[in-house]
């Protein structure tokens, strides 16, 4: 009778939220057949975000990130998840044409001290950030060290969120009795096992937390991820201009509002949901479609929509 108790007792379901991920709200959810197994499941995911974050965080004067940073020209030992990420982020520079780039914290950091100024940033000093940023931004070494040559400030962040959602993920749903497992970061997410589930795509077009979705899309042993420049941004003399910046031009993306993007990896879909948000839109739509299991959603200026070739045409407000 125990077994058969066993065999009819519905799964435990866990919800958590923290506040750690590299600047951000983290929601874990975990499906296990009992709820020890799932404590044990929501511990893994814990610890690998604590590990992660040690190594990647930009907020941390301490993390691995931040210490190679401080020793440009030097060659540096770094972790292999390091290497990983830093090899992805080149691999999207490249493949997007420099529209992502780890470098565009640099330009960021010069216009928002414009907005303080009033005025736009020198055209000149655009330029000198620009040539700041070409490559080559740091050496990899095939003994695990790798050295950095950028003069101008770099970040990870546009891969790094997806990262460590990917690695909390696959650790949680490794374990025993773990039927599925969802990680939502900032609206990043990724989910392994179960049904999925329906995820609402917002309107671009208005902060309002009531508002209709756009759509919905349907998420299931895989990612999802956004990007946009509606809300966040600086006022610079009497335009308000969104925070995303091309890293080719140094100025502010104005004809993309809002990006969608799904992707069997969160690290992928963080990458393209970042590129798509820059390129023009044919140029964007044909990067997903070169990019194995991926799908995207943009809209722009005026509201029209634009899918890629695979984006899921059951997709519904």
């Amino acid at each position: 009778m125990s077994l058969l108790r066993a065999l009819l007792r519905p799964p435990y379901r866990l919800r958590s939220v923290y506040e750690r991920l590299l600047g951000t709200e983290v929601e874990l959810q975990v499906v296990a057949a009992t709820r020890p197994q799932a404590e044990e499941a929501e511990r893994a995911a814990l610890d690998e975000l604590e590990r992660l974050n040690a190594v990647l965080s930009r907020f941390d004067a301490r993390s691995q990130w931040r210490r190679l940073l401080a020793r440009p020209g030097e060659p540096v030992p770094v972790s292999s998840d390091l290497q990983a990420v830093m090899h992805l982020s080149e691999h999207w520079r490249q493949v997007s044409g420099g529209a992502f780039h780890p470098g565009a914290d640099a330009l960021g950091a010069l216009w928002a001290a414009a907005a303080g100024r009033g005025h736009e940033p020198d055209p000149a000093e655009l330029e000198g950030v620009i040539r700041a940023m070409e490559p080559p931004l740091w050496t990899p070494h095939p003994d695990g060290r790798v050295t950095v040559h950028a003069q101008v400030p770099l970040g990870l962040n546009a891969l790094a969120k997806g990262y460590v959602v990917d690695r909390m993920a696959e650790r949680a749903f490794e374990l025993p009795g773990v039927q599925a497992v969802l990680v939502n970061a900032g609206g990043d997410l990724r989910t392994l096992g179960g049904r999925g589930l329906n995820v609402a795509v917002a309107d671009p077009f208005t902060a309002r937390d009531d508002a209709p979705p756009l759509t919905r899309v349907r998420v299931r042993d895989g990612a999802l991820a956004t990007s946009g420049g509606a809300h966040r941004g600086w006022r610079v003399g009497e335009r308000w201009l969104p925070h995303l910046l091309d890293p080719r031009t140094g100025q502010p993306v104005t004809a993309v509002r809002g990006v969608t993007v799904l992707a069997p990896l969160a690290v992928t879909a963080d990458a393209l949901a970042t590129a798509l948000s820059v390129l023009d839109v044919p140029s964007g739509l044909a990067l997903a479609d070169r990019t194995r299991g991926a799908a995207a959603l943009i809209v722009t200026e005026g509201g029209f929509q634009h899918t890629s070739l695979h984006w899921p045409a059951l997709t519904s407000a």
